[in-house]
C-alpha cells in the first residue's frame, strides 16, 4: 500500500501536494476576485505558481508528515458586491470542491493514461500511474481535512456563512479555540498518529477504487 514516510515516495507525494494546494488556494482567489473581493490577487495568491502560495513550515510537514499547509488566504468580506455572508462560503467552498474534481480527474487519467500516450503499457506509464495515484489521495485528504468545522479550515467559514447573523457570535468567540484544537492536531504526537491513520485510510480507499 502506499505511503507517507517512505523516501522513494517523496517526490511523487510533493509532486501531488504542490498542485492540490496550489489549485487548492488558486480556486479560492479566483472566486473570491468573481464576487468582488481582489484582496487575493492583490496579494498575488491568484497564481498557479506554487511559491506564490508555499509555507515554509508546511511545506516542512508535508515532507516529513502526512500533512502540510500554505500561506492563509487573505479575503475581506466587505468588498464583496452582494451578499458578502452567501460570497464568504462559495469562497471557502471553492478550494474542496476543486480538490473533489482534481480526484475524478486524476482517478480518469490513471485508466486512460496508456491510450494518451499511444495504447501500450509500459515503465513509463507505471511510473506515471504512481504520481497519479498520489494525486488522487492527496487530493481526497485535502478535500475531507478541510471540511472539518475547525478554524481555519473551510468548514469553519462554510459553516460560518450558513448560520443566522444573530448566531455569528459563537464564531468569534469560539475561534481561538478551534485554532488549538488544529495545531494540536498538526504539530502534537496524537494529531500525527490521528493523521498517520487517516492517509492510509484514504490510500486504501483509492486502491480499491483502482480495483474496481
Amino acid at each position: 500500500m502506499l505511503s507517507y514516510y517512505h523516501l522513494e515516495t517523496l517526490l511523487p507525494r510533493l509532486f501531488a501536494f504542490l498542485i492540490a494546494m496550489t489549485l487548492h488556494d488558486a480556486a479560492h482567489s479566483g472566486v473570491a476576485w468573481l464576487l468582488g473581493d481582489r484582496t487575493a490577487r492583490e496579494s498575488k495568491r491568484l497564481s498557479l505558481n506554487p511559491l506564490a502560495h508555499l509555507d515554509a513550515l508546511g511545506l516542512a510537514m508535508i515532507i516529513f508528515g502526512p500533512y502540510g499547509w500554505s500561506k492563509r488566504l487573505p479575503v475581506d468580506e466587505s468588498r464583496f458586491k452582494k451578499r458578502p455572508r452567501l460570497s464568504h462560503t462559495l469562497v471557502y467552498l471553492a478550494g474542496p470542491f476543486t480538490n473533489l474534481l482534481l480526484v475524478l480527474f486524476f482517478w480518469w487519467l490513471y485508466f486512460f493514461l496508456p491510450a494518451l500516450l499511444g495504447g501500450t503499457e509500459s515503465i513509463t506509464v507505471e511510473q506515471w500511474r504512481v504520481y497519479l495515484q498520489y494525486c488522487v489521495i492527496v487530493n481526497l485528504m485535502i478535500c475531507l481535512i478541510h471540511m472539518l468545522p475547525l478554524y481555519p479550515l473551510d468548514g469553519w467559514h462554510v459553516l460560518k456563512g450558513l448560520v443566522p447573523s444573530h448566531k455569528q457570535g459563537w464564531f468569534t468567540r469560539n475561534q481561538r479555540y478551534a485554532l488549538i484544537l488544529v495545531i494540536v492536531l498538526l504539530i502534537t504526537p496524537v494529531g500525527q498518529w490521528a493523521l498517520g491513520h487517516v492517509y492510509p485510510f484514504a490510500a486504501q480507499f483509492v486502491m480499491n477504487l483502482f480495483s474496481i
